[in-house]
């Protein structure tokens, strides 16, 4: 008899996590497991790229209002008589509003957003919370599993979460992982409470699988005979898109490059301005978001990762399929995945030494074609699914 397995994820909108939990899902064997996936948004480019086995739960309605505007999300309530539900959703704003770190309002606001949802009939053999925060606390208490999973992405001490809230709903938990060795660790560190059930679970990478879809055409710049420094990451604070602006001003006149970003996010338009304030128009360019990053990363010639934080890099993990000379911040968790001067440069979060590391990148192509050499035949993770089915099996293999 197939075993039935439950993903929670918040979305399906473009993302490293979410890249991530694409791959495995394509991965699995769907003679042997039956998978749903429950999205607290239904929503997200990725959606289209999923497996056609994977079923896709329908958001309930009730929360579908529920994450409607609070004046819009008040009134449909009303209308259905649902006095106690507007309360919870008044009190959900209050939560998550304030001083406090936004993961700190996230877990807020949790006791008011749960009542939105009805808890999932059906029982699982194993139910994977695939990332921090809200999957974890809906898989705590609105699912049935005989196993119960919980991956963190990040390193945790950078999420400024509640350690003790976190704490109380990873004993309800039979795995906790991270994404890298020092993810782990930093679980470890973090609760040592519950150190037992610990273990690693890398993303998902398949240098085959991305090859094959890098072959799609793409315009990337067809005109431009210079080199091409491309970076993959959300526009928003932890992945330094803003230090990679000030990186290409110290290198202007370093000799004939131009920096492409792929992805989206809430800094765009400071973004937008400060390149322009720069004058920076026709030398760093933001694409944003493609559904099919593959072809870029295949035709550029050197790859950056400006982070100032990761859990591990899926970005960099992708790069190196494709045997890319790499950039990339001193992160709590890069060693995990470069060694410096051999398959790529580790600079400081400092753009002074991101400018200096990647000036002679630029500047060396012994030095490039180095790193690209070191990374040939990388052949990614894939034996991380037999990490995967032994967890769902429940063998104490895995430890």
């Amino acid at each position: 008899m197939k075993k039935k397995l439950l993903f929670v994820h918040p979305t399906m909108q473009f993302g490293g996590a979410e890249k991530s939990l694409q791959t495995l899902l394509c991965m699995i064997d769907y003679d042997r497991y039956d998978v749903d996936l429950c999205l607290l948004r239904p929503e997200g480019e990725l959606l289209g790229l999923l497996p056609d086995q994977v079923h896709v739960l329908p958001m309930q309605e009730t929360a579908r209002i529920f994450y409607m505007p609070l004046s819009s999300s008040c009134l449909q309530l009303l209308r259905r008589g649902k006095l106690s539900m507007c309360a919870q959703r008044i009190l959900f704003s209050a939560a998550v509003r304030g001083d406090l770190p936004i993961r700190m309002r996230e877990q807020r606001g949790w006791k008011h957003q749960k009542r939105a949802y009805a808890p999932l009939q059906q029982e699982y053999d194993a139910a994977v919370a695939y990332m921090e925060g809200s999957p974890i606390y809906f898989c705590a208490d609105l699912v049935r599993a005989k196993r119960k999973i919980a991956l963190i992405h990040s390193d945790y001490r950078r999420l400024e979460m509640n350690r003790d809230f976190d704490s109380a709903y990873f004993a309800q938990f039979d795995v906790l992982a991270g994404v890298s060795d020092a993810c782990a660790d930093v679980l470890r560190a973090c609760f040592p409470e519950h150190g037992d059930k610990i273990r690693v679970l890398e993303n998902l990478i398949s240098p085959s699988v991305l090859r094959e879809r890098s072959s799609e055409p793409v315009d990337f710049d067809a005109g431009y005979r210079g080199l091409r420094v491309l970076t993959m990451g959300r526009l928003d604070d932890p992945k330094g898109i803003d230090i990679a602006v000030d990186v290409c001003v110290a290198l202007k006149d370093c000799c004939d490059f131009r920096w492409y970003v792929l992805g989206d996010g809430p800094q765009r338009e400071m973004l937008t301005d400060k390149i322009a304030a720069a004058g920076l128009q026709d030398r760093f360019f933001l694409l944003g978001a493609k559904l099919n990053p593959y072809p870029y990363l295949a035709q550029c010639d050197v790859y950056v990762q400006p982070s100032r934080f990761e859990g591990k890099s899926i970005a960099i993990e992708e790069a190196k399929c494709f045997a890319k000379p790499i950039v990339t911040t001193a992160f709590t968790t890069v060693r995990n995945q470069i060694e410096d001067g051999v398959t790529g440069s580790i600079a400081q979060i400092d753009a002074a030494d991101i400018a200096e590391k990647l000036r002679a990148l630029l500047t060396d192509p012994a030095l490039r074609q180095k790193y690209a050499d070191a990374l040939q035949g990388f052949a990614g993770n894939t034996q991380e699914l037999e990490k995967w089915e032994n967890i769902w099996q429940g063998y104490e293999s895995v430890c």
